[in-house]
């Protein structure tokens, strides 16, 4: 059968890693991840939950309805055990979510049905391919359109390359309905389950999936991907990218306009991610972020988190040339020792260490009260690469920097950013070891 939710498998493998991976959590209330803050998780209400399972949020284009999935109840079409159902929650003039309903004739059956996808204006539903004969061999997605207020009975859509092989496999379609994402078991496949992509073309054709690759996809599973409306974030559920427990929410940027080339995961944080299972995320406009979890028992909730958008990095301060550049005693004598200021990277990467996530802890703890000294962020790379790759790259990497020392309480307005891509190396040839250290940022106090 089509498989839609992991936690029943996923929940007794009790992948209990325990440990922090660049997510910052700040008290009880607040975690960062990037562009975004995260308000602690909340459980909705028995209008969404019930004694059942609930999964796989999606909200319309307006956010006034939620589709879900709902599992093991016993009003779905067939009865308790038969397979999973769409339900629908509708907000109400208050903004308070009312009770869900399965009525959807023509959507729902005795087997696994989900909403994969809305377009913008709300007049067609993608949904998986439930609806043709049981002993058919036809995999993917099925489109409904809407007549009145009613869903037509689906018709099926055909993306080239997916096979009947796939016992596990999910998918995300985005409003413009030209991008899908697929999570399965395919022919390249790294692990479990990878993340793909299929585009449509300006014929209305659909490309051979094309893996995201490495950075994306690990030796375990990726599933349950969510792109956000400008299609430049990736959101999806990870066993293989470690965190706080089982399977964890993390969020990725798309590089340089290429599908191919995405920013290293970044965990969402403890106020959506827990030890048990969380996936599924849905964003509505960078206001609130839908999930499911299994935190609070075996079956998993729907769960809903605050989200706020930070402070651009385009808006750090630039400073004055006429600034003062510290020297080497003189810096010594501000952060209390000798220390090394270079942060290094990873090739091709701009994700910020674990080890000098710590360093820019300590750093930004000296100087938080001594607001006459500012700090300038200097990127670098080494020569792989075309110069215009590299340019862009020395920038996001200076600009990484800096997002962490906001993060920790250094104001934006102290901290300036310069990207030199290539032109300044350390080791112009030598070891890899050598060569490694072109790949950094260089930090300065100046006041």
């Amino acid at each position: 059968m089509v498989r839609l939710m992991r936690i029943y498998t996923d929940k007794i493998r009790n992948f209990f890693t325990f440990y922090f991976l660049l997510a910052l959590t700040f008290g009880q209330t607040e975690s960062i991840a990037q562009n975004f803050t995260f308000s602690k998780s909340k459980v909705l209400g028995a209008a969404i939950n019930s004694d059942a399972e609930e999964s796989m949020p999606i909200l319309s284009p307006d956010g006034t309805k939620m589709f879900f999935v709902r599992t093991f109840h016993e009003n779905n079409v067939g009865g308790k055990y038969s397979g999973q159902d769409i339900w629908m929650s509708q907000k109400d003039e208050n903004g308070n979510w009312l009770t869900a309903i399965n009525d959807f004739p023509e959507l729902n059956n005795n087997r696994n049905n989900a909403v994969i996808g809305i377009n913008r204006d709300e007049s067609a539903l993608f949904l998986t391919n439930a609806y043709n004969p049981i002993n058919t061999t036809v995999l993917g997605i099925s489109r409904s359109i809407k007549i009145g207020s009613y869903w037509s009975k689906p018709n099926d859509v055909n993306i080239n390359g997916l096979d009947s092989k796939n016992s596990f496999i999910g998918f995300y379609i985005n409003k413009e309905e030209n991008v899908l994402l697929i999570s399965m078991n395919y022919k390249n496949t790294h692990g479990a389950e990878d993340l793909y992509i299929s585009i449509k073309d300006d014929e209305g054709n659909w490309s051979l999936p094309d893996n995201l690759g490495t950075t994306i996809n690990t030796s375990g599973f990726e599933i349950s991907p969510f792109l956000s409306d400008d299609g430049k974030l990736l959101f999806f559920a990870s066993n293989g990218h470690g965190g706080f427990g089982d399977a964890d929410i993390f969020m990725s940027r798309r590089l340089y306009d290429s599908w191919g080339i995405w920013s290293e995961p970044i965990n969402l944080g403890s106020n959506i991610n827990s030890p048990a299972f969380d996936a599924y995320l849905f964003m509505q406009e960078e206001q609130a972020a839908y999930f499911a979890s299994n935190r609070d028992g075996a079956l998993s909730n729907i769960y809903v988190s605050e989200v706020t958008a930070k402070e651009s990095a385009k808006e750090l301060a630039v400073l004055n040339e006429d600034k003062y550049k510290l020297t080497e005693t003189e810096i010594n004598e501000l952060i209390g020792m000798p220390i090394s200021r270079n942060i290094y990277f990873e090739f091709g990467s701009y994700q910020v260490e674990q080890s000098s996530i710590e360093l820019i802890d300590y750093l930004s703890s000296r100087l938080q009260s001594k607001r006459q000294y500012h700090i300038e962020l200097i990127g670098h790379t080494d020569k792989e690469g075309t110069e215009e790759f590299n340019q862009r790259l020395s920038e996001n990497r200076a600009n990484e920097v800096a997002m962490y020392f906001k993060n920790y309480g250094i104001d934006s307005l102290r901290i300036s950013t310069t990207g030199v891509g290539e032109s300044k190396p350390l080791f112009t040839q030598g070891t890899e070891e050598e060569i490694s250290k072109n790949r950094r940022v260089e930090i300065y106090f100046v006041k």
